[in-house]
């Protein structure tokens, strides 16, 4: 269980690091690159963090208070929209950076739909 909680905190980690890279992009601006890397990081954290939290959850349903609160963050809205983002962003490969701090923007907005950021947050918390 112990490798189960480090996995789950590192993927959580790297969500937050991504959304807090985002942040600086929509402020500061960034280039396709970099946006890019920090899309398919989200992308990659997200899809290996999903069926981790279904094991835990499965290997410990009355060991975990508010399970069924945890467990409805994970009905992940913003995966597919981030799948789309990636492809509208591979295909307009854009270097207006005005333009990309709109794409940070909208990046930060479908990440945070239902407080998923603040929950993964609580769950780190918890999980330490």
């Amino acid at each position: 269980m112990k490798i189960l909680i480090e996995k789950i905190l590192s993927n959580i980690n790297k969500i937050l690091n991504c959304y807090e890279k985002l942040h600086d992009y929509e402020e500061q601006g960034c280039t396709y690159e970099e946006i890019k890397k920090e899309l398919i990081l989200l992308k990659n954290a997200n899809e290996e963090l999903t069926p981790l939290m279904k094991s835990l959850f499965k290997d410990n349903p009355t060991k975990i208070k508010g399970i069924s609160t945890l467990s409805n963050i994970f009905k992940i809205t913003f995966l597919p929209t981030l799948k789309v983002h990636l492809l509208y962003l591979k295909q307009t490969k854009d270097q207006n950076k005005s333009l990309l701090k709109i794409q940070a923007r909208l990046a930060i907005t479908y990440l945070n739909v239902d407080d998923c950021i603040d929950n993964l947050r609580i769950i780190r918390s918890y999980l330490k």
